[in-house]
């Protein structure tokens, strides 16, 4: 076995024998089913779009937000919380390159991620075709594959955009704090009112236009598969960026 598969399966081990993993998709998943009931069973605003078309069912499956969220942090507890506890430095003894360590990190992140984004939307899927069954709607509006796969793509994305963050910082609690308020108040609540024309650019206006599937192309977001090309750029290049500063980078 090569060196940095045996990493990945340390990386991996961690991950899976501490509960953070498991109550991360606990919540994913409670909220996953909650999102979808109430979405396809409370009506609307005056306005909103019937059951049967292609905005409401498709705001309906729209989970990947949630998964990707819920990655980002988990990429950032994956490296930082090794800063923040000093179990970094055991790491780093065992194997002093420290850019493959981090190389293991971002591998073992990214699988998670896409598994966790495929499985949540996966359960979404699985509660909302008999609910909105039960509304008359049989046929769903949707491109499911192309959704289904964008919600792997982002889940991955995001967790090498947690495992760049939180090598970068190394600091948990800021870079936590830091990365959900870019996503929430930069991203979202300013720059896609005030100029989406750059927002579309950046990593969350990427990760709406791959998860909706061409959904929202009136909204003045990118293609899906610009959109792709655009969000796997922002992961890789922030995995790159952490793996060269990391790797001179004083231990402290």
């Amino acid at each position: 076995m090569n060196d940095l598969a045996l990493l990945a399966r340390i990386e991996g081990r961690k991950l899976t024998t501490t509960p953070g993993l498991y109550v991360a998709a606990a919540i994913t998943m409670l909220f996953t089913v909650i999102s979808v009931a109430t979405s396809t069973l409370l009506t609307g605003p005056p306005g909103s779009p019937p059951p049967a078309s292609t905005p409401h069912v498709a705001k309906v499956l729209s989970v990947a937000a949630l998964s990707s969220m819920v990655m980002l942090v988990l990429g950032i507890l994956a490296i930082a919380g090794e800063h923040r506890h000093r179990t970094i430095l055991a790491t780093y003894l065992a194997q002093p390159r420290r850019g493959r360590v981090l190389a293991a990190k971002l591998t073992v992140l990214a699988g998670v991620g896409a598994v966790f984004g495929a499985v949540t939307f996966g359960l979404a899927l699985a509660v909302a075709v008999p609910l909105l069954a039960g509304k008359g709607v049989h046929d769903l509006p949707v491109d499911v594959a192309s959704m289904w796969w964008g919600a792997t793509l982002a889940g991955a994305c995001y967790g090498l955009l947690g495992v760049g963050l939180g090598a970068l910082t190394r600091n948990t609690v800021g870079a936590v704090i830091g990365g959900l308020a870019w996503v929430q108040i930069v991203e979202v609540g300013i720059l896609q009112s005030v100029w989406p024309s750059v927002a579309k650019w950046l990593p969350t206006g990427a990760g709406v236009a791959v998860t909706e599937a061409g959904v929202g192309d009136g909204a003045g977001l990118l293609p899906p598969a610009a959109a792709a090309v655009v969000l796997l750029t922002w992961a890789l290049g922030l995995s790159v960026l952490a793996t060269r500063v990391s790797a001179r980078r004083e231990l402290r």
